[in-house]
């Protein structure tokens, strides 16, 4: 149940990403941040 939240929001992301200069994605420990930054940026774009 929580891949099409986190497919929803992946695309949300990517959306913001190219709207704004900075995307900050903020949760609590193991609330699936990593994998929404993975699944949302496969290639790594924009990444530190």
């Amino acid at each position: 149940m929580r891949e099409p939240v986190i497919r929803n929001l992946a695309a949300l992301a990517r959306e913001r990403a190219r709207r704004y200069p900075t995307l900050t994605i903020t949760g609590p420990r193991q609330s699936g941040k990593t994998t929404l930054c993975r699944l949302a940026f496969p290639d790594g774009a924009g990444s530190a």
